[in-house]
């Protein structure tokens, strides 16, 4: 089975309000920065199943490019929508909530939150980086934390849309090129150093494109760690493997898998496509295309692991965090 952890769909309706227009892209603008861009292949299930089939991609965990930072209203029409598409099809995709965090109070977003699980049956909740201007240690989110432990869901979380506080990335879009993954090797480092995972063992998370390619520096963050001036419990390699790491964000790049393989355990690794943002050439040039997914998981599959090993990367450990 391949389980796709980062796969995006937009409620048209949703889409709608945020200005797009049917067959045409829009770029969402936030801060002056490009946020996201909406496109048709976002709207589409029957087009997103084609793909899936030609990518051989077996299950889709959906989330929403616009919906991170969404009213209680945007995120129940999200979780809806979710739930509608698992109803009609239940073996190819798996909704992942979206709720107002610290958007809207507390004890609505727990609330939302517990609709979509026990009412609605989605399979996880996803955030980004930031949520709402907070990094991922803020003690702001420690209610939040608690809850999808007790709900014994997986957090999948999101590169920042835009990530805030960087001022050089403001220009080229930079904020999305390199901001997101700055950002996202930042936050696993606030998680460790701020004793998160000290308090909350059993969080089951989730970070998306290889930890912005955290492996890169992981053996510096790893030497450097005695510095953080925290009292931890344990080495930051230790912590580090609490978490789980998706494998999109670099189209299939086989470098960008290969150094990933340096410093993430492959057992704590999901496939991953970001799609169709990424492989379908709507936000890129690249002229990738669903072959061109088959072709990742191909590279995968012939990677130098046990094939149980490669099994669980493609999608065993997303099935077991989904509860699929």
């Amino acid at each position: 089975m391949v389980i796709d952890f980062q796969h995006h769909f937009v409620p048209k309706e949703l889409a709608d309000r945020r200005g797009a227009a049917r067959g045409t892209r829009h770029d969402v603008m936030e801060s002056g920065m490009q946020k996201v861009t909406l496109h048709g292949k976002l709207y589409d299930p029957e087009e997103q199943l084609r793909d899936m089939d030609e990518a051989a991609m077996d299950v889709a965990a959906l989330s929403c490019v616009i919906g991170w930072d969404s009213s209680l209203e945007d995120c129940r029409l999200v979780n809806d929508a979710f739930a509608e598409l698992q109803q009609r099809y239940p073996k190819r995709f798996a909704g992942l909530a979206h709720i107002p965090l610290l958007i809207d109070t507390m004890e609505s977003a727990l609330g939302e939150l517990d609709r979509a699980i026990g009412d609605l049956g989605l399979r996880g909740v996803t955030i980004t980086a930031q949520v709402s201007g907070h990094p991922l240690d803020s003690p702001k989110l420690f209610d939040f934390y608690a809850k999808t432990i007790e709900l014994g869901i997986p957090i999948f979380v999101h590169p920042g849309m835009p990530p805030r506080g960087y001022e050089w990335i403001k220009e080229f879009d930079l904020s999305r090129i390199v901001g997101r993954e700055l950002d996202l090797v930042l936050q696993v480092t606030r998680l460790i150093a701020a004793g998160v995972l000290d308090r909350f063992p059993d969080l089951k998370m989730v970070i998306a494109h290889f930890g912005g390619g955290i492996s890169s520096i992981k053996e510096r963050i790893a030497a450097k760690a005695w510095r953080f001036g925290t009292p931890l419990k344990r080495s930051f390699d230790e912590y580090f493997d609490l978490l789980y790491f998706d494998m999109s964000g670099f189209e299939g790049g086989a470098s960008a898998l290969r150094c990933a393989l340096t410093g993430i355990k492959p057992e704590r690794m999901v496939f991953a496509t970001d799609y169709p943002q990424d492989f379908t050439g709507a936000t890129t040039d690249t002229g990738k295309g669903a072959k061109d997914i088959r072709r990742y998981i191909d590279e995968i599959r012939g990677l130098p692991l046990p094939e149980e090993t490669k099994a669980g990367m493609l999608g065993g450990t997303a099935a077991k965090l989904l509860r699929l």
